[in-house]
Protein backbone atom coordinates (compact mmCIF):
# COMPACT_ATOMS: atom_id res chain seq x y z
CA UNK A 1 0.00 0.00 0.00
CA UNK A 2 1.37 3.17 -1.10
CA UNK A 3 2.20 6.28 1.60
CA UNK A 4 2.19 10.07 0.74
CA UNK A 5 1.99 13.15 1.87
CA UNK A 6 4.19 13.66 5.24
CA UNK A 7 3.63 10.00 5.72
CA UNK A 8 6.34 7.46 5.07
CA UNK A 9 5.42 4.83 7.30
CA UNK A 10 3.30 1.24 5.69
CA UNK A 11 -0.25 1.03 7.12
CA UNK A 12 -3.12 -0.71 7.30
CA UNK A 13 -6.61 1.12 7.70
CA UNK A 14 -9.65 0.14 8.93
CA UNK A 15 -12.76 1.56 9.48
CA UNK A 16 -17.03 0.86 9.40
CA UNK A 17 -20.43 2.19 9.77
CA UNK A 18 -21.93 -0.44 11.19
CA UNK A 19 -21.00 -3.97 13.04
CA UNK A 20 -22.78 -5.58 10.22
CA UNK A 21 -22.09 -6.29 7.88
CA UNK A 22 -18.29 -4.72 8.11
CA UNK A 23 -17.93 -2.14 5.78
CA UNK A 24 -14.24 -2.06 4.70
CA UNK A 25 -10.85 -3.65 5.34
CA UNK A 26 -9.56 -5.78 8.01
CA UNK A 27 -5.59 -5.56 9.28
CA UNK A 28 -3.16 -5.46 11.71
CA UNK A 29 0.08 -2.91 11.69
CA UNK A 30 2.55 -3.69 14.90
CA UNK A 31 4.83 -0.98 13.65
CA UNK A 32 5.39 1.94 17.40
CA UNK A 33 3.52 4.25 17.76
CA UNK A 34 4.95 8.20 16.73
CA UNK A 35 5.18 10.60 19.13
CA UNK A 36 2.65 12.48 16.87
CA UNK A 37 -0.45 11.30 14.86
CA UNK A 38 0.26 11.19 11.18
CA UNK A 39 -2.53 11.40 8.46
CA UNK A 40 -3.86 8.14 7.14
CA UNK A 41 -1.98 6.10 9.73
CA UNK A 42 -3.01 3.36 12.45
CA UNK A 43 -0.01 1.67 14.57
CA UNK A 44 -2.71 -0.11 16.73
CA UNK A 45 -5.03 -2.91 16.06
CA UNK A 46 -8.10 -1.05 17.49
CA UNK A 47 -9.13 0.35 14.29
CA UNK A 48 -12.34 0.89 14.39
CA UNK A 49 -13.93 4.47 15.84
CA UNK A 50 -15.61 3.98 19.43
CA UNK A 51 -18.78 1.92 18.94
CA UNK A 52 -22.16 4.33 19.57
CA UNK A 53 -24.04 3.83 22.39
CA UNK A 54 -27.52 4.79 20.14
CA UNK A 55 -27.86 5.97 16.73
CA UNK A 56 -29.43 8.98 16.54
CA UNK A 57 -32.20 9.51 14.60
CA UNK A 58 -32.78 12.84 12.74
CA UNK A 59 -36.30 13.31 14.61
CA UNK A 60 -34.03 14.03 17.62
CA UNK A 61 -31.25 17.02 17.31
CA UNK A 62 -32.51 20.86 16.38
CA UNK A 63 -30.41 22.02 13.36
CA UNK A 64 -29.88 25.98 13.50
CA UNK A 65 -27.11 26.68 11.28
CA UNK A 66 -26.08 26.63 7.69
CA UNK A 67 -23.65 24.21 8.77
CA UNK A 68 -25.87 21.80 10.58
CA UNK A 69 -28.54 22.00 8.01
CA UNK A 70 -26.67 21.05 5.23
CA UNK A 71 -25.80 17.98 7.27
CA UNK A 72 -27.48 14.42 6.35
CA UNK A 73 -28.34 11.19 8.00
CA UNK A 74 -27.38 8.06 5.74
CA UNK A 75 -29.01 4.60 5.82
CA UNK A 76 -26.72 1.93 4.09
CA UNK A 77 -27.36 -1.75 3.59
CA UNK A 78 -24.67 -1.85 6.12
CA UNK A 79 -25.79 0.55 8.93
CA UNK A 80 -25.37 4.52 9.30
CA UNK A 81 -22.92 7.35 8.23
CA UNK A 82 -23.19 10.49 8.23
CA UNK A 83 -22.71 13.09 5.33
CA UNK A 84 -23.16 16.78 3.66
CA UNK A 85 -24.74 18.78 0.99
CA UNK A 86 -22.37 19.54 -1.87
CA UNK A 87 -25.20 20.28 -4.29
CA UNK A 88 -28.55 20.06 -5.68
CA UNK A 89 -28.45 16.52 -6.16
CA UNK A 90 -25.14 15.89 -4.52
CA UNK A 91 -24.63 14.08 -1.05
CA UNK A 92 -21.40 13.94 -0.05
CA UNK A 93 -19.96 11.15 2.60
CA UNK A 94 -17.13 8.56 3.13
CA UNK A 95 -16.27 6.45 0.68
CA UNK A 96 -16.15 3.28 2.98
CA UNK A 97 -19.86 3.78 3.80
CA UNK A 98 -20.26 2.47 -0.24
CA UNK A 99 -19.05 -1.15 0.05
CA UNK A 100 -17.32 -2.42 -3.14
CA UNK A 101 -18.00 0.84 -5.29
CA UNK A 102 -15.28 2.15 -7.92
CA UNK A 103 -16.13 5.24 -10.07
CA UNK A 104 -19.61 5.30 -11.07
CA UNK A 105 -22.09 2.78 -9.42
CA UNK A 106 -25.65 2.16 -9.74
CA UNK A 107 -26.61 1.23 -5.67
CA UNK A 108 -28.07 -2.05 -5.04
CA UNK A 109 -30.27 -2.50 -1.84
CA UNK A 110 -31.86 0.04 0.47
CA UNK A 111 -30.15 3.32 0.75
CA UNK A 112 -31.88 6.06 2.37
CA UNK A 113 -30.91 9.98 2.87
CA UNK A 114 -32.70 12.43 5.54
CA UNK A 115 -31.32 15.81 5.86
CA UNK A 116 -33.13 18.77 7.75
CA UNK A 117 -35.71 20.87 5.37
CA UNK A 118 -36.00 23.32 8.75
CA UNK A 119 -35.20 23.27 12.17
CA UNK A 120 -37.07 20.28 13.59
CA UNK A 121 -38.31 18.63 10.16
CA UNK A 122 -36.32 16.16 7.91
CA UNK A 123 -36.92 15.32 4.49
CA UNK A 124 -35.63 12.20 2.92
CA UNK A 125 -34.11 11.58 -0.80
CA UNK A 126 -33.56 7.95 -2.00
CA UNK A 127 -29.77 7.84 -4.23
CA UNK A 128 -29.46 6.23 -7.30
CA UNK A 129 -26.14 6.35 -8.14
CA UNK A 130 -23.02 7.21 -6.16
CA UNK A 131 -19.23 8.50 -7.80
CA UNK A 132 -15.98 7.05 -5.52
CA UNK A 133 -12.63 7.28 -6.69
CA UNK A 134 -11.34 4.55 -8.43
CA UNK A 135 -9.40 3.29 -5.89
CA UNK A 136 -10.02 1.57 -2.46
CA UNK A 137 -11.28 3.52 0.07
CA UNK A 138 -8.17 3.89 2.47
CA UNK A 139 -6.32 5.71 -0.26
CA UNK A 140 -9.29 8.73 -0.63
CA UNK A 141 -12.50 8.25 1.64
CA UNK A 142 -14.57 10.63 -0.06
CA UNK A 143 -18.21 9.63 -2.08
CA UNK A 144 -21.21 11.87 -3.64
CA UNK A 145 -24.39 9.94 -3.81
CA UNK A 146 -26.50 11.29 -6.66
CA UNK A 147 -30.22 11.76 -6.13
CA UNK A 148 -32.75 12.57 -8.53
CA UNK A 149 -34.99 15.19 -6.42
CA UNK A 150 -33.57 18.31 -5.61
CA UNK A 151 -32.60 19.66 -2.09
CA UNK A 152 -33.13 23.05 -3.81
CA UNK A 153 -33.42 24.58 0.10
CA UNK A 154 -30.38 23.61 1.40
CA UNK A 155 -26.96 25.90 0.90
CA UNK A 156 -24.25 23.63 0.32
CA UNK A 157 -21.16 25.02 2.05
CA UNK A 158 -18.54 26.36 -0.38
CA UNK A 159 -14.95 24.67 -0.23
CA UNK A 160 -12.27 26.27 1.79
CA UNK A 161 -8.94 25.84 2.08
CA UNK A 162 -7.84 23.92 5.17
CA UNK A 163 -6.32 25.83 7.31
CA UNK A 164 -2.20 24.72 8.63
CA UNK A 165 -2.02 23.49 12.59
CA UNK A 166 -3.51 24.75 15.04
CA UNK A 167 -6.44 26.30 13.24
CA UNK A 168 -9.89 25.59 15.12
CA UNK A 169 -12.58 23.32 13.29
CA UNK A 170 -16.25 21.85 13.69
CA UNK A 171 -17.08 18.54 12.87
CA UNK A 172 -20.76 17.75 12.61
CA UNK A 173 -22.14 13.95 12.33
CA UNK A 174 -24.52 11.86 14.08
CA UNK A 175 -22.25 9.91 16.23
CA UNK A 176 -22.34 9.30 19.94
CA UNK A 177 -20.27 7.13 21.73
CA UNK A 178 -21.02 5.05 24.82
CA UNK A 179 -21.62 7.21 28.04
CA UNK A 180 -20.90 10.77 26.06
CA UNK A 181 -23.41 13.79 25.72
CA UNK A 182 -22.09 15.73 22.87
CA UNK A 183 -24.28 16.99 20.49
CA UNK A 184 -24.21 18.35 17.14
CA UNK A 185 -22.67 21.59 17.67
CA UNK A 186 -20.31 20.06 20.54
CA UNK A 187 -17.55 18.83 18.66
CA UNK A 188 -14.69 21.54 18.50
CA UNK A 189 -11.16 20.32 17.99
CA UNK A 190 -8.00 21.54 16.41
CA UNK A 191 -5.96 20.84 13.70
CA UNK A 192 -2.64 19.09 14.53
CA UNK A 193 -1.25 17.05 11.74
CA UNK A 194 -1.85 18.36 7.86
CA UNK A 195 -0.63 17.06 4.94
CA UNK A 196 -1.69 17.24 0.98
CA UNK A 197 -4.47 14.59 0.90
CA UNK A 198 -5.59 14.27 4.44
CA UNK A 199 -5.71 16.42 7.94
CA UNK A 200 -5.56 14.78 11.81
CA UNK A 201 -7.84 16.66 14.47
CA UNK A 202 -7.54 15.89 18.22
CA UNK A 203 -10.62 15.04 18.98
CA UNK A 204 -12.14 11.41 19.15
CA UNK A 205 -15.08 11.00 16.82
CA UNK A 206 -17.56 8.13 17.07
CA UNK A 207 -18.56 6.05 14.15
CA UNK A 208 -21.91 7.64 13.20
CA UNK A 209 -20.24 10.45 12.49
CA UNK A 210 -18.10 8.47 9.43
CA UNK A 211 -19.17 10.31 6.26
CA UNK A 212 -19.60 13.71 8.01
CA UNK A 213 -18.15 17.23 7.13
CA UNK A 214 -15.33 19.14 9.20
CA UNK A 215 -16.31 23.10 8.72
CA UNK A 216 -14.19 26.02 9.66
CA UNK A 217 -15.13 28.84 11.83
CA UNK A 218 -16.83 30.87 8.74
CA UNK A 219 -18.59 27.50 7.50
CA UNK A 220 -16.63 26.34 5.15
CA UNK A 221 -16.16 22.84 4.00
CA UNK A 222 -12.91 21.41 4.85
CA UNK A 223 -13.65 17.20 4.62
CA UNK A 224 -14.99 14.37 5.20
CA UNK A 225 -14.68 12.30 8.52
CA UNK A 226 -12.75 8.85 8.01
CA UNK A 227 -11.27 7.32 10.95
CA UNK A 228 -9.70 7.01 14.29
CA UNK A 229 -5.88 6.98 14.73
CA UNK A 230 -5.70 5.86 18.44
CA UNK A 231 -6.31 2.79 20.39
CA UNK A 232 -9.45 2.87 22.12
CA UNK A 233 -7.70 2.91 25.56
CA UNK A 234 -5.18 5.66 24.41
CA UNK A 235 -5.78 8.49 26.57
CA UNK A 236 -5.29 10.34 23.41
CA UNK A 237 -8.11 10.81 20.97
CA UNK A 238 -7.57 12.47 17.01
CA UNK A 239 -9.19 11.47 14.03
CA UNK A 240 -8.05 11.47 10.41
CA UNK A 241 -10.12 13.71 7.67
CA UNK A 242 -9.75 13.66 4.05
CA UNK A 243 -9.75 17.12 2.25
CA UNK A 244 -12.08 18.69 0.57
CA UNK A 245 -10.17 21.06 -1.40
CA UNK A 246 -8.01 18.43 -3.28
CA UNK A 247 -7.84 18.07 -7.23
CA UNK A 248 -9.50 14.83 -7.02
CA UNK A 249 -12.09 16.05 -4.58
CA UNK A 250 -12.74 18.34 -6.64
CA UNK A 251 -12.88 16.72 -9.55
CA UNK A 252 -15.35 13.89 -8.26
CA UNK A 253 -17.91 16.63 -6.84
CA UNK A 254 -17.81 18.19 -10.94
CA UNK A 255 -18.17 14.66 -12.79
CA UNK A 256 -20.95 14.14 -9.61
CA UNK A 257 -22.67 17.44 -10.73
CA UNK A 258 -22.37 16.58 -14.40
CA UNK A 259 -23.60 13.74 -14.45
CA UNK A 260 -26.56 14.66 -12.61
CA UNK A 261 -26.99 17.61 -15.02
CA UNK A 262 -27.36 14.76 -17.71
CA UNK A 263 -23.61 14.40 -18.77
CA UNK A 264 -22.87 10.81 -20.18
CA UNK A 265 -20.84 9.35 -17.61
CA UNK A 266 -18.65 7.78 -20.37
CA UNK A 267 -16.82 11.22 -21.32
CA UNK A 268 -15.29 11.06 -17.95
CA UNK A 269 -11.62 9.56 -16.62
CA UNK A 270 -11.73 7.64 -13.32
CA UNK A 271 -10.44 9.88 -10.56
CA UNK A 272 -7.00 8.77 -9.53
CA UNK A 273 -6.17 8.64 -6.05
CA UNK A 274 -2.48 9.86 -5.97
Amino acid sequence: MKAYGVVSLAFVLVVSCAEAPRVGILGVDDMPKPARPAAHVHFDTTMDLPSDEQVVEPSQPFVSTPGERSLAHIHTPGGVCSGVVVGPHLVATAHQCVAGARGLSTLTGEYRIELPSSSLTWATRTPSKVMTPDCNWDLLDVAVFIVAEPMDWVQPPRVGTVPGPGAKVQALGFGRCEGERRGLRDKSANIIVLDSQAFVIDAGLCRGDVGGAVMDAEGSFLGIVSHQDDPDNSPRRTTTIFRGDTTAVRDLFAQARAIADGADPSKFRPIACE
